[in-house]
């Protein structure tokens, strides 16, 4: 090292960095929605034939789903980061969820569609966010009868209730639950009180004909990965992230359209 001088010493040291160490994402153009609405956009992007496209609900701020967006994409599956209560200022809240229409995640899933060629899109989300997965799956198929592009969806810990069950009260769900349009799988968390009524949404979930998967994760919170006081397990779950998802995946392929 006493060969180099300082100079050629940082333009190696530059070479090795931009050499192995590639960008975590590619910039995307913000897409502008009919209503003027601007959503930010983080593509990662791979060669296979999957995409994910994951309403992470993050502001840009999220740790662990850029990372496992990262890791897929090593893995052969592009994976696109957005948020739409973000670019409404709005908070992660079942409230902010109604203020969302499916036509503006029809509209994401569309531009995603265009730019991805002919891979096969997924959607994920997350606790409440989970109901635009639903409600932009529906108006995107209603918009583009007969497209199989939209292939499936993840879930994680979601939150579909119309209203906040009372303790002892049966769940009510949104009424786009049993008009649920694809594949499920979803993860739910062992010490979330949702993790109860799972079986049973699983049976509204399924009253459209689609097949629904699903796994109880042990010793974790709802938000597990989003959470200032996670505990140990919950990081340790947060760091399988990408295995998870590329699990739900699998699955989802494998049943295809059987119930």
């Amino acid at each position: 090292m006493a060969d180099l001088s300082k100079t050629a010493f940082l333009t190696v040291l530059l070479w090795a960095t931009t050499a192995f160490c590639p960008p975590l994402f590619a910039a995307e153009p913000d897409l502008q929605l009919p209503n003027g609405t601007v959503v930010e956009l983080r593509a990662y992007p791979a060669d296979g034939d999957s995409l994910l496209l994951w309403l992470a609900c993050d502001e840009g701020h999220g740790v662990w789903e850029p990372k496992a967006a990262q890791a897929l994409a090593a893995g052969g599956i592009e994976v696109w980061l957005s948020d739409l209560l973000g670019a409404h200022f709005l908070p992660l809240a079942p409230s902010s969820i109604k203020q969302i229409s499916g036509e503006e995640v029809a509209a994401l899933i569309e531009h995603v569609r265009i730019r991805s060629g002919k891979k096969k899109i997924y959607l994920a989300a997350a606790g409440p966010a989970s109901l635009l997965v639903l409600r932009g799956a529906l108006e995107w198929q209603w918009q583009h009868p007969g497209n199989p592009a939209l292939a499936g969806g993840v879930l994680l810990y979601p939150e579909l209730y119309a209203v906040t069950p009372a303790p002892g009260m049966e769940a009510m769900y949104d009424p786009e639950v049993v008009r649920n349009p694809l594949p499920l799988f979803i993860y739910h968390s062992q010490r979330s009180p949702g993790r109860w009524w799972l079986e049973h949404l699983k049976v509204e979930l399924r009253k459209n004909g689609q097949p629904v998967g699903s796994l109880v994760l042990p010793g974790i919170r709802g938000f597990f990965y989003s959470r200032a006081d996670a505990t140990p397990e919950e990081n340790a779950m947060a760091a399988r992230l990408p295995e998870l998802l590329r699990n739900a995946l699998d699955h989802i392929q494998s049943t295809g359209n059987k119930p």
